[in-house]
């Protein structure tokens, strides 16, 4: 590797051409880097810090990663159990801070966290023995809306345009007006720094909103969007079974296949107007 910049690698690589032939170029490649995960619990002037977790992901926008993650795992409830967030040892390496009154069970996350994307939301409910928040239904949002979702998600993908290798997460209103985009190697990376940008300026859940995927839409996905509080999530790709699974126990409309011309809904339809 060349150079590095944030999110982008440069590789000096050979390029063939059945008609021109071959030769070197320099090819812009999306960076995928090691984040370890760290946690500063306790009471002042007796805090601990545990590492928690680690992931794969692109450089920048880690402090929203970091938000997100916690907030859809249950680590955190809001921005008021984030005391402080900032970079350890180095920039692969995050370290939150948790409020001194907020409770952590260290054991009970250390076992459960050496990554997987999504702990799994109806798993923790049954845990705590509490009854899951059904999203509520009050968004009505007209077909043609959704299928603006495939332009407003490709338009400023800036990390795709360069490398190609990049997922990407956006959120509209019910209107379909763009707020905010997040890409990422990894598309449960993005939504991440997106829960974790809204998290911290303090503006969840997202249940007015519109959440729109590149490619599959998979169990994890569904699962970040419930955490949330997202009424509708759409993908350019195709649905999963688990990911319908959780859409329909909790009540996400989910729009799958989405496309300028059309789309396929597979629940939640009351939120459509035809």
């Amino acid at each position: 590797m060349n150079k590095q910049e944030t999110g982008i690698v440069r590789k000096q690589i050979i390029r063939h051409n059945s008609i021109t032939g071959s030769g070197e170029i320099t090819d812009t490649i999306i960076a995928e880097m090691p984040l370890e995960i760290v946690i500063g619990h306790g009471r002042a002037g007796a805090r601990v810090h545990s590492a928690v977790a680690s992931t794969l992901r692109t450089p920048g926008d880690d402090f929203n990663l970091v938000a997100g993650w916690l907030f859809a795992e249950g680590i955190i409830a809001g921005p008021k159990d984030l005391s402080g967030i900032r970079y350890g040892d180095n920039t692969d390496m995050v370290v939150a801070e948790l409020s001194p009154g907020t409770a952590y069970d260290e054991a009970s996350h250390l076992r459960r966290f050496p990554i997987s994307s999504a702990c799994g939301w109806c798993g923790r409910f049954k845990d705590r023995g509490e009854a899951p928040n059904i999203i509520p239904k009050n968004m009505r949002v007209q077909a043609s809306v959704i299928c603006l979702m495939p332009e407003i998600l490709r338009s400023g993908q800036g990390l795709f345009d360069s490398t190609g290798g990049a997922h990407a997460v956006a959120v509209t209103d019910a209107s379909g007006q763009y707020i905010l985009r997040c890409e990422d190697v990894g598309r449960h990376n993005a939504m991440d720094k997106l829960t974790g940008s809204f998290l911290r300026a303090g503006k969840l859940p997202l249940s007015g909103h519109i959440v729109v995927f590149s490619g599959r839409l998979g169990y994890e996905l569904i699962q970040k969007s419930l955490a949330a509080g997202v009424q509708i999530v759409c993908s350019l790709g195709a649905p999963s079974s688990a990911a319908l699974e959780l859409a329909e126990a909790y009540g996400i409309t989910v729009c799958g296949f989405v496309k300028a011309t059309g789309f396929n809904l597979y629940c939640g339809d009351d939120r459509i107007q035809w």
